[in-house]
């Protein structure tokens, strides 16, 4: 029975070798110092103009509501009145 010798064994004698590239080395340029500042950038501000919203207090006489407003009034004070008493805050 005959053996088979594995590829990698056998040496080669008739392999032909390339010729050797010769590789140019290139200049190394010295690093600069990280310590150097960048000037900040200032942020963007953004100015916006308040919107006003007053309103006006109403504040007329008794002689002037009319009746609708006269009925709702005393309706209003008792609501008020009792919601005070269930609170105790008298």
């Amino acid at each position: 029975m005959a053996t088979r010798r594995r590829t990698s064994a056998v040496k080669s004698t008739t392999a032909k070798k390339s010729p050797r590239t010769v590789v140019k080395k290139s200049t190394v340029t010295p690093i600069k110092s990280v310590n150097k500042v960048t000037p900040k950038i200032e942020e963007v501000k953004v100015t916006e103009t308040p919107v006003k919203n007053v309103e006006k207090k109403v504040t007329r006489s008794l002689t002037q509501l009319d009746g609708f407003e006269l009925i709702l009034l005393p309706l209003l004070y008792l609501e008020d009145f009792a919601k005070r008493l269930i609170n105790n805050q008298f």
